[in-house]
């Protein structure tokens, strides 16, 4: 059984470790102690709300095995952002990122919002291509847009709720 749950700052370090073991970027740049810290910086902020998937079952661990958040504000009328997603790299490929999608936009249909927007890095490709495959059109582009690295392009998809 899958169970997508809000999470809180009692989760931050099985947050930081589906981080440290997805692949993502940032997983390159920090140690376990110093991604914390900054999860619980976006906690503090508390800009983001965050959800966690589970998988329960004889044979899962119950553990978190992902993770997404959303911001209920962006600009444009009624819009949120899905700000990160993020899966072990040991569990992607099954579902839970699609899952963890589908719930983000169910809950932001019942919030009120009509559409959803995220940015990607222009060189995920991997990436860009869930995002087309669920309905995600693109919006534009924004070169050096991430501050952390030198000589990116963040590309913005959008999706209207219906």
């Amino acid at each position: 059984m899958t169970t997508i749950t809000r999470l809180d700052k009692k989760h931050i370090p099985a947050i930081a470790l589906i981080d440290l073991q997805s692949g993502h970027r940032i997983s390159k740049k920090l140690k376990l102690p110093e991604h914390k810290k900054y999860v619980g910086t976006r906690f503090k902020k508390g800009h983001e709300i965050f959800f966690g998937y589970k998988e329960a079952g004889k044979s899962s661990k119950n553990e978190l095995t992902g993770y997404m958040t959303i911001k209920p504000f962006f600009p444009g009328h009624k819009h949120c952002e899905l700000y990160w997603l993020s899966v072990k790299k040991e569990h992607q490929g099954k579902g839970i990122g699609k899952t963890l999608m589908k719930y983000a936009e169910e809950w932001a249909r019942k919030k009120g919002f009509r559409k959803i927007c995220l940015y990607t890095d222009e060189t995920n490709k991997k990436a860009r291509g869930f995002y087309k495959h669920l309905g995600y059109k693109k919006i534009n582009e924004f070169p050096e847009y991430y501050s952390f690295e030198k000589d990116n392009t963040a590309v913005l998809y959008g999706k209207k709720l219906k």
